[in-house]
């Protein structure tokens, strides 16, 4: 159905040329000077040439003063011509030599429509459909001119009576389905879409629209009916089946899901996502040897290959222990993988894993192949500043500003850095500032503002900011940590202990662990023990 309004000139031209032959009372010759000129502004306008279409239409009202005929094809130009007023004053002046003419009616609504006088086009629409009340064209401009209006309910009634005329218009259906659900009427917006799939013979495209209509609106059980009617028809197809599988996953009901995903392999072994989806399941059900088998047969150019590859990393370590997961890891990097991203994710595993050695090396295989990799080279960097190489790991960054000026995590790594070496602070606080306009609500670069204030000394303001970043960040412990050193700065050395304390409970890396117990040793009660 179609909901925006063209000036086009379908239908017209024939009954134009009719007329143009009968119609004319005028004597012979000047009929047939009028006919002439009709017929050069016909071609003229079916060639796009409308203003010389104009012209030839004026002479041809000047030869006859009361045609009808070549006034609408007038009112059809200045549609076009976007001279909305010109029209309409054309279409009245031929509604007055042919005041029940219906297709002068419908350009006086298309161009009400045009001119967004919504009310008026309805008006003017019912008075056609008053008298021919299955007029199809009225009835569409009639929808147009609701929907213009935002009159949801109004744009209902005007389908429903195009679906007098067409009952089994699966669009027609559709377009209504749609409408209902715009206007939050569900109950009814369901069974038209149920209406329009039974209409369709269960063609694929309704029932996935339908199935995600009743999965919105939490018909599941209904959903999944749609889903399985058509799965018996077409037992093939994998977008139903998908869908069938994501009711079942929100569902928790494992043990289906997992049915429905052995059957999808058997059909369509190498469709991808299968396996990897199948492995959620098992892990699910906590069948995790299992799910780690699987995983580790997701293939190398599926999507879901890096999330493998994170799975079989995080069950290895949960199962086998810490260097099962690092023997991983160093198996993958072995195996010299085409994309950037399988090293990029064994060096932040082991990072994550306070590996930052292991990580480095592993960092580094990864450039040997993608010398240039912005993740590979900003991983390389803090791998170094792991190891407290942080003039190495500026080397490494730095240059990366040339050609990422406005790469938020790249300034803020410099400005950072350049704050930990206490060094250049008027530069790291503009790059860290620059990298706060692009990612406002990023806990990490705040608490980058923050301690670049705090080493310039303006602990009030560093204050203010690491509190922030705390809101942002609450779990971060090196951001807690620094937000105890600013405390400290201001006297507050009973908060800032206290802020020690539960910083040592959340950080991960040695160094990190090491540096607080020393601050916490200085803190009055007992020190904790390593």
């Amino acid at each position: 159905m179609r909901t925006t309004i063209r000036w086009l000139w379908k239908g017209l031209l024939p009954s134009l040329l009719i007329l143009a032959v009968l119609g004319s009372s005028a004597r012979a010759g000047r009929r047939a000077e009028a006919y002439y000129h009709f017929l050069v502004a016909v071609r003229a306008y079916q060639e796009g040439r409308l203003t010389e279409a104009r012209k030839e239409l004026y002479r041809v009202l000047r030869q006859d003063p009361r045609a009808v005929y070549p006034r609408k094809l007038l009112a059809e130009i200045y549609g076009r011509l976007g001279k909305y007023e010109r029209a309409e004053t054309v279409v009245r002046k031929a509604l007055e030599l042919a005041p029940g003419d219906p297709e002068l009616k419908l350009l006086l609504a298309r161009v009400y429509l045009s001119e967004k006088r919504f009310a008026r086009a309805v008006v003017t629409l019912e008075e056609v459909l008053e008298k021919d009340p299955e007029n199809e064209r009225a009835l569409g401009l009639l929808l147009n001119a609701y929907l213009g209006e935002k009159d949801l309910s109004g744009a209902v009634n005007s389908l429903d009576r195009l679906l007098k005329v067409h009952p089994d218009s699966v669009s027609l259906w559709l377009f209504r389905a749609r409408l209902l659900a715009r206007a939050d009427r569900p109950l009814e917006a369901k069974k038209s879409y149920l209406r329009a799939v039974k209409l369709s013979d269960y063609r694929l495209e309704v029932v996935m629209e339908a199935g995600e209509f009743l999965r919105r609106i939490g018909a599941l059980s209904e959903a999944e009916n749609l889903y399985r009617t058509y799965l018996e028809r077409n037992p093939e197809d994998f977008h139903a089946r998908q869908a069938l599988l994501q009711i079942l996953l929100a569902q928790k009901r494992w043990s289906e899901a997992e049915k429905l995903l052995r059957e999808t392999l058997e059909r369509s072994p190498r469709r991808k996502g299968v396996r990897f989806f199948l492995g959620l399941v098992l892990e699910k059900e906590g069948r995790k040897e299992k799910a780690l088998s699987v995983y580790r047969e997701v293939p190398s150019d599926s999507p879901f290959y890096t999330d493998a590859l994170r799975r079989v990393f995080a069950l290895t370590r949960e199962l086998r222990g810490d260097e099962a997961a690092l023997n991983y890891l160093a198996e993958l990097i072995r195996k010299e993988s085409p994309d950037p991203q399988v090293y990029f994710f064994a060096a932040t595993a082991a990072e994550d894993m306070d590996r930052c050695e292991e990580g480095l090396r592993f960092v580094d295989e990864g450039l040997k192949h993608f010398s240039d990799n912005r993740d590979l080279l900003l991983t390389k960097g803090l791998l170094l500043s792991c190891q407290g190489r942080l003039r190495e790991a500026l080397k490494v960054v730095e240059p990366l500003l040339e050609r990422f000026p406005d790469d938020p995590v790249i300034l803020n790594f410099v400005g950072y850095t350049y704050a930990e070496l206490g060094e250049h602070l008027d530069e790291a606080e503009k790059l860290v500032r620059k990298a706060l306009k692009a990612q406002p609500e990023a806990g990490y670069i705040v608490d980058s503002l923050a301690w670049v204030l705090y080493k310039k000394g303006r602990f009030e303001e560093a204050l203010r900011e690491i509190e922030r970043a705390v809101k942002l960040a609450p779990d971060d412990g090196v951001i807690l940590e620094h937000k105890g050193d600013i405390l400290r700065a201001l006297g507050r050395k009973g908060e800032a202990c206290a802020i020690y304390r539960r910083a040592l409970e959340l950080v991960k890396h040695r160094r990190d662990r090491k540096r607080l117990e020393e601050k916490v040793s200085e803190c009055p009660g007992k020190a904790p023990s390593s």
